[in-house]
Formats: C-alpha cells, structure tokens, sequence
C-alpha cells in the first residue's frame, strides 16, 4: 500500500505544479498587455485634456430702461473716453479709474476719473 501512496503524490504534485505553471504563464502575456494597454492608452489622456480649455467668458452687457430710453453700459464707457482724450486733452491709458453715477430722474451720468477729475454728461 505504500507503493501506491507514493504513486498517488508522485502523480499529483506534477499535476499540480503543471496546472500552476499554466496559470502563471497565462497571468504573465495578460500583465504585459494590460501594460501595453496602459501605455497606448495614456497618450489618449493627454490629447483629450487639450480641448478641455474653458472658453472664455462671453461679453456681458447692462441696459439700462428709463422713461422709454435705454442705455447701454458700453455707450456710457465711450462716452467718458470720448470726454476724457478729446475735451481733457488726455490719453485713453491715463484713465486709470472710472466710476460713472447714472441718475435717469435728471437724465444725466455723473463720473470721476481717476478720483479727482469729475463731470457730468445728459443722456
């Protein structure tokens, strides 16, 4: 009976060892194409992270309604430019601050220019 235990192991471990060789050089080509995969797949990443830029903010516009007019914020600006290089003599990259009162109740914008210089224009 001996004998034929010995027979059974003998039998066994080499079935066994087999199947594990098997299995590990199965495991084997599969790691190396899913790092194969990996590498032709980063470089997709990337060429999809360029169109993904933010495009740039739309303009945005204020009108104001009073009494049947509107003003646009744009043509209050020009205005003041207009004031600030053709009537003041200056240039356009001396305007440094500029804040612009509206007041529709008299029809008129108030400004200051770089907080000294003041006016007013009628709408």
């Amino acid at each position: 009976m001996a004998a034929k235990r010995v027979v059974t192991k003998a039998t066994t471990k080499p079935a066994v060892e087999k199947k594990a060789e098997v299995k590990a050089e199965a495991v084997k080509p599969a790691k190396a194409a899913a790092k194969t995969d990996a590498k032709a797949a980063a470089p997709a990443k990337t060429a999809s992270k360029a169109p993904a830029k933010k495009a740039p903010a739309k303009t945005q516009e204020i009108c104001m309604q009073f009494a049947g007019r509107e003003i646009l914020d744009k043509d209050l600006l020009d205005k003041v430019k207009e004031i600030w290089t053709k009537e003041l003599g200056n240039k356009v990259k001396d305007l440094v601050d500029l804040k612009i009162y509206v007041k529709p109740e008299e029809c008129a914008a108030y400004y200051v220019i770089n907080g000294d210089v003041t006016g007013s224009f009628e709408l």
